[in-house]
């Protein structure tokens, strides 16, 4: 079941999960606690040469109680893995979403004039602008984590002041879905996921017209509501008081009934189309 886009509150709450929990990720990987993607790549050589170093001893019994004495504490790799996936992740997002809205720096002048102030106004304004901390820098690599990329997402999603054309739907759309995604990984790999409710407000239900509603996360599959329960007429039962989606079966009856409403709007625009420019001819 998906649907192409969500509000940007939820989003921005997918992306404060990332900021808020990012060091609990850490704090579970082991005392060594890496910080950066480089330092999770170098942790993971570490491993492998640990795993090799032990497959040697296992060769030569006689020296295995030395070569175990060598070896650091194991990695939680899955935990590794988790913060390595979110970070590149968000960080190539920060990088496509930049090349799209990230104004080029201001160029200064080629050569400087002496006494020329216009000239040496421009060259300041152009060191300040190159140095302006909202901007994303693509090969900064102390800048390049991810809780760094979740506040530049985030400031990129409630428009905040900066050299930054405003996003489109398509690039909100684009950073939701990624965001989600990063959440809950985090979410998983530290034991918080929860349930979420994620309103459908660009897809009212086909029976009715009213909200439908998300609800994904925590330990059961995912299932759509819609709010008018006994009032609407969809082919599925009320639960706690909402027509509900649950089995498979029933969101793919969904989806082509979404799909089937979104034709007709569209056939039905068309049409109005029509008679507006025949009036008006």
């Amino acid at each position: 079941m998906q649907h192409t886009a969500r509000p940007a509150r939820i989003a921005a709450d997918d992306l404060r999960v990332v900021l808020d929990h990012w060091q609990h990720m850490r704090d579970l990987i082991d005392t060594a606690r890496p910080r950066t993607g480089a330092e999770y790549l170098r942790a993971l050589d570490a491993h492998d040469a640990a795993e090799a170093a032990l497959d040697r001893a296992a060769a030569a019994p006689e020296r295995e109680h030395l070569v175990l004495a060598e070896q650091p504490a194991p990695l939680r790799l899955h935990v590794v893995d988790a913060c390595r996936a979110v970070e590149v992740t968000l960080c190539s997002l920060a990088d496509e979403i930049a090349a799209e809205v990230q104004r080029s720096p201001i160029t200064p002048p080629r050569r400087a004039v002496a006494g020329d102030a216009a000239a040496l106004d421009l060259e300041l304004l152009a060191m300040r602008d190159a140095a302006d901390e909202r901007r994303w820098r693509y090969n900064l690599s102390e800048q390049r984590t991810a809780p760094r990329a979740a506040e530049w997402l985030l400031a990129r999603l409630h428009d905040e002041a900066g050299p930054f054309l405003p996003l489109d739907e398509a690039q909100r759309a684009r950073i939701g879905r990624i965001a989600r995604e990063a959440a809950r990984r985090i979410e998983r790999t530290v034991g918080i996921e929860q349930r979420r409710a994620y309103p459908m407000d660009d897809r009212p239900c086909p029976w009715c017209g009213a909200t439908l509603t998300m609800h994904r996360g925590g330990s059961d599959a995912d299932a759509v509501t819609c709010e008018n329960g006994y009032d609407c007429g969809a082919p599925v039962p009320v639960v706690e008081g909402r027509r509900t989606w649950a089995a498979p079966h029933e969101l793919v009856a969904l989806e082509q009934a979404l799909a089937a409403a979104e034709q007709r709007r569209k056939r039905a625009e068309a049409r109005r189309r029509q008679r507006a420019a025949a009036r008006a001819a």
